[in-house]
């Protein structure tokens, strides 16, 4: 009996240096709980961002030039709605808009009707459905995009283009630093979504500009 008493002994202590420290559990499940909610917290950063950085030091007309948009409308896919200004996050980025329905104006970049580039941004879903720009890719060159402002202004943009971009490789200064004439981009997602990364991997760009007789 004593023989095999002192084995399961041993055999108790081998079992107990195998198993980890009740501490090392405890700092494994804090590490890994922290992981999870870092990942969440970029998720969610994603979530409010175009994933687009406007470069530093944006060459800008005068304020007096251009409109501060309220609402637009793009007759071709049956979008009409309200405008939000939108502008940096933290980490240098453009914000998006709040509204899955609404459109998103970089406020810190040019207005509507100034020379260069005006920028707006829209959701092309949400886990709901189709959101506001779910149909952008099917505008055509020509297509007409009319932005107004509270006193009734209205402006009328002709589509020239559209591309898609990496996320991560967009050609920023085209979208939004200066440019000759008046243009309004359009931005909205597309691609395959990464869910690990909780966004997708390309952004579509509509290129558009001021018709001539505005």
């Amino acid at each position: 009996m004593k023989k095999v008493f002192g084995g399961l002994m041993l055999a108790g202590l081998l079992i107990a240096g195998c198993s980890a420290p009740e501490d090392t559990k405890n700092k494994e499940a804090s590490e890994s709980s922290e992981t999870i909610k870092v990942q969440e917290q970029e998720k969610e950063v994603k979530s409010l961002s175009t994933e687009l950085t406007p470069p530093e030091g944006l060459k800008l007309k005068a304020d007096t030039e251009g409109i501060v948009p309220t609402t637009i409308e793009i007759p071709s896919l049956n979008i009409s709605t309200e405008i939000e200004k939108v502008g940096r996050l933290e980490n240098g980025q453009m914000g998006v808009p709040k509204g899955m329905d609404t459109v998103g104006w970089f406020s810190d970049g040019a207005k509507p009707g100034s020379p260069g580039n005006a920028v707006m941004a829209g959701h092309v879903d949400s886990k709901s459905g189709p959101a506001v720009f779910y149909k952008l890719e099917e505008l055509e060159s020509g297509d007409e995009v009319i932005v107004e402002d509270q006193d009734g202004k209205m402006l009328t943009f002709k589509v020239t283009g559209k591309e898609k971009y990496n996320r991560k490789t967009a050609p920023v200064e085209k979208i939004f630093d200066y440019a000759y004439g008046s243009k309004l981009n359009l931005i909205t997602c597309t691609g395959t979504f990464n869910v690990e990364e909780g966004t997708h991997e390309e952004r579509l760009v509509v290129y558009t500009e001021l018709k001539a007789d505005e």
